[in-house]
């Protein structure tokens, strides 16, 4: 049993806690200011923009804990509908839920949402009732109390910041974390410094850190214009790690007084890169409310050869109003700015109306058709192969077709991997960029499944157009990342150019890999004829990646004369252009034993200069 008493203080609790949840919970009742902080996000605002115009059915609702598991296969959507249930509870209904929880059996896979919600009810019931919520505790198995520990010290930091201290500091080390995040949450009135003392002395300070910020960002929300004041008079306002709170506060400002305000703002902040963040931040979020003056600002920014700011705007814009954005983009003068703009807008475009996408097509200019069609294919591979292949039929240019092409089997290959990458090499109309397509599909299917890669790969013959196996395209991808996979699939390799190509990507991804060493000896398993091409290919990747005196050493056991040529010549040039010597003249003297005599001329005179 676990126990608690308020008189004496004295808590046995044990240490495992879901510290994610708990960072989900506390995000609860701050949300309402905190919501707002990200106001550069168009993928939020996308979101916002296609749930406004799109109503959504309302959600099935569950009225006990066994209609949860009931009616809620899963675990994300159990835990919303356990939001939904426990935020509108009472204090007597939930009661009625913990008694539930307690009373149920639970399988296997249901324990991790037994404790989510033990958490979840503890920490809303001890605001509501403390008292009760330690009685309920101290009558808890000590694997069923660990769970309510943070709400309980949430709800007795608000009322009792000292005494809550106290018990924290009794917990068992473990626990620590727990007592501490339930204590800041609490929003006690006690100074910062207070709070970061007590951080260090329970082994999380950077909580601390991160819920401090957090409530400055509320007090600043709350009261704009004096957080804006406070800023400008910090010395250190122009520091890049101020943008968030500096964006933060501006976009607050303009929302609350207008337009008017943005030059002001912007120059109060000399910075340049913290003025160029702020300008982006303040023109994505004035385009949800006044997109024409945003897109026109933008526009007059000097020296923005990139379009930074007109992206900003369009990216918001895009998802709001399309037809328009684009009228606005296309009326710009040519140039790759533009053209850019134009695909994000179309693709925007598809996305938010996708159903209706040839009604979209009457508005969309005809040269960005292809465009469309290859943003609706990556929309509807997620749903429908068949679909996305008869819309790829439509798309008229070839490198479009291509990008649509390869959107498509990266969908598919997760689903059917095998029927893929039979249609990638044997559907007619992927004639033009077959090569391209498969090589796609097996090197991202690589990164996924390399030994289902590398099968489906051997299952095909060597081409004379290739001239290597397919297997080459596997171990190029995965040479430098999976490096012991692609150097134990060698053995399967088919002999020929082939094993020389797939020696030599491997032997990349095995000096990359600080293993120069085992490189330099699988190449002796080639023939001497081969040999020369793999020492050649690897001895640049030696040189960059090994230090100056291990070259010397290395270079005089390479098999090859024409490799150790190779190797010298690279260690020397770069002798020449470093900044400070690499070698000595004696490790020089030992590199010249090897190079060709006209560069060993030509090393002198550049030295002598």
């Amino acid at each position: 049993m676990a126990s608690l008493s308020s008189s004496k203080n004295n808590w046995s609790t044990a240490p495992v806690v879901f510290f994610t949840l708990f960072l989900l919970i506390v995000s609860v009742p701050a949300s309402g200011a905190l919501q707002q902080v990200d106001t550069d996000s168009s993928e939020v605002r996308s979101e916002t923009a296609t749930s406004d115009q799109q109503p959504t059915p309302d959600p099935i609702k569950a009225e006990s804990i066994d209609e949860l598991f009931r009616n809620f296969s899963n675990d994300l959507s159990r835990l919303r509908a356990a939001y939904d249930l426990i935020g509108d509870a009472d204090e007597t209904k939930l009661i009625e839920l913990f008694d539930q929880i307690s009373d149920r059996t639970y399988t296997q896979n249901e324990e991790s949402s037994k404790s989510e919600f033990i958490s979840l009810i503890s920490t809303r019931l001890a605001g509501m009732n403390l008292d009760k919520t330690v009685s309920l505790y101290e009558s808890q198995p000590t694997e069923v109390a660990k769970y309510m520990l943070y709400g309980v010290m949430r709800a007795w930091a608000s009322q009792d910041y000292d005494e809550a201290v106290k018990i924290a500091r009794k917990q068992d080390a473990s626990n620590h974390s727990v007592a501490l995040r339930g204590i800041v949450d609490a929003h006690p009135s006690v100074s910062e410094s207070t709070l970061m003392q007590l951080g260090t002395e329970l082994g999380d300070v950077s909580y601390v850190e991160r819920a401090l910020a957090n409530r400055q960002l509320e007090m600043d929300l709350a009261d704009p214009d004096q957080a804006w004041a406070d800023l400008i008079d910090d010395p250190t306002i122009n520091l890049e790690e101020n943008l968030y709170r500096v964006k933060l506060v501006a976009n607050a400002l303009i929302d609350k007084h207008g337009a008017t305000e943005i030059d002001d703002l912007l120059s109060s902040i000399s910075g340049p890169k913290l003025n160029f963040g702020l300008k982006k931040s303040i023109l994505s979020n004035f385009a949800l409310s006044d997109p024409e003056t945003a897109f026109s600002i933008a526009l007059d920014t000097p020296n923005d050869v990139f379009g930074s700011m007109l992206t900003a705007v369009i990216n918001t814009w895009a998802t709001t109003d399309p037809q328009s954005a684009l009228e606005r983009v296309r009326a710009l003068e040519p140039s790759i700015v533009r053209d850019r703009l134009q695909h994000k807008v179309v693709s925007s475009w598809v996305q938010l109306n996708s159903e209706q996408f040839a009604d979209s097509l009457d508005f969309i200019p005809i040269e960005l058709h292809d465009t469309a069609r290859l943003s609706l294919v990556g929309q509807l591979s997620k749903d429908s192969i068949d679909d996305a292949l008869e819309v790829l039929l439509d798309i008229q240019g070839v490198k479009t077709q291509a990008a649509a092409a390869i959107a498509i089997v990266d969908v598919w290959m997760d689903s059917n991997p095998e029927e893929a990458f039979e249609w990638a090499l044997s559907s007619p109309e992927n004639e033009p960029y077959r090569d391209q397509l498969v090589n796609s599909f097996l090197t991202t299917m690589s990164k996924k499944n390399a030994d289902k890669a590398f099968d489906l790969a051997l299952s095909q013959p060597i081409t004379e157009e290739r001239g290597v196996g397919l297997e080459f395209v596997v171990l190029n991808a995965i040479a430098h990342t999976k490096t012991e996979l692609a150097f134990s699939l060698l053995n399967r390799v088919r002999p020929g150019n082939t094993l020389l190509a797939a020696f030599e990507s491997v032997s990349t991804g095995l000096i990359y890999d600080s293993r120069t060493d085992e490189a330099l000896v699988l190449g002796k398993q080639l023939s001497k004829e081969d040999q020369e091409s793999f020492y050649n290919s690897i001895a640049f990747d030696i040189v960059t990646q090994e230090p100056p005196k291990r070259i010397v050493e290395l270079i005089a056991t390479l098999p090859v004369r024409e490799a150790r040529t190779t190797m010298a010549e690279h260690a020397l040039r770069f002798h020449s252009f470093s900044d400070k010597p690499l070698y000595s003249e004696d490790e020089i003297e030992k590199l010249m034993q090897h190079v060709t005599a006209d560069y060993a001329q030509r090393f002198r005179l550049m030295q002598y200069r």
